[in-house]
């Protein structure tokens, strides 16, 4: 069983979801959930024994289940079926964010994973708001909040979040593939006839920095201009990543009126 089709839309949205380790979900099998999910379950979802529920692992296979045990702390669910995604093709649309302060940055986690982001990489820049040990902290926290936000958006696959790079770094990686850097003297998306890479970054609050910009322009990176008014950056992150997501996807291209 594949699910309801190629978009990633699982016909089995009418019940709550909840987030199952990778490797339970099995026909018939019980599986324990960890206690952030069954607190969450019990406290805002309001979910009792008997419930029907989805469960999804992140890694495609998403699952029908009935909660047989509900408590604060623990809850069991019995499998009915699983069914699986599969991976979806090709590289996806990666967004590259100079880190911000936590609550920016978490938005534009969760919102990237709702649009339809297949890769996440923070990057520590001259103006980033952490640093050094505190960033490599945050970096869990972040793959948590990338996991939670696929209960909202019925998604299958998670959004892979990378270890946080410095820019320098972030360019030897990307090598000739380049890829698009925000900047509110750019071109317009719609713009561009040819291919363009789907590759996104979008600097911290206050921009990226004068030797950083040559830095990008020096490796051939194009600049993208997201909409005729200056954006916070996490706005023009989860903008920027959308107008890529479907511009890939072959639709109508997501385009804000950049008249001046």
């Amino acid at each position: 069983d594949s699910g309801s089709g190629s978009d990633g839309r699982w016909a089995m949205t009418d019940s709550s979801w909840l987030l199952a380790p990778r490797g339970t979900l099995l026909d018939g099998a019980t599986v324990v959930l960890d206690p952030g999910e069954a607190r969450h379950a019990v406290s805002a979802l309001r979910l009792r024994a008997g419930d029907p529920v989805v469960l999804a692992d992140g890694a495609g296979k998403v699952a029908r289940a009935v909660l047989r045990k509900v408590a604060s702390r623990a809850i069991e669910a019995e499998i009915l079926k699983v069914s699986s995604e599969p991976a979806p093709a090709g590289d996806g649309v990666t967004l590259a964010l100079g880190i911000l302060h936590s609550q920016a940055m978490d938005w534009a986690v969760q919102k990237a994973v709702e649009v339809g982001v297949r890769g996440f990489v923070p990057v520590q820049t001259e103006r980033s708001q952490l640093a050094g040990r505190a960033v490599r902290a945050r970096h869990d926290h972040w793959c948590r909040v990338a996991r939670q936000a696929l209960k909202q958006c019925r998604r299958a696959w998670a959004m892979t979040v990378a270890s946080p790079v410095r820019i320098e770094q972030l360019l030897a990686e990307r090598g000739s593939a380049g890829g698009l850097v925000a900047d509110p003297d750019g071109r317009s998306i719609g713009a561009w006839t040819d291919e363009v890479p789907y590759f996104l970054l979008v600097g911290p609050e206050g921009g990226l920095s004068p030797a950083e910009l040559e830095l990008l322009a020096t490796h051939e990176w194009l600049r993208v201009l997201l909409g005729p008014h200056i954006l916070r950056a996490d706005t023009a992150a989860v903008v920027g990543a959308a107008m890529l997501v479907a511009r890939q996807r072959g639709g109508r291209p997501f385009e804000i009126d950049t008249a001046r």
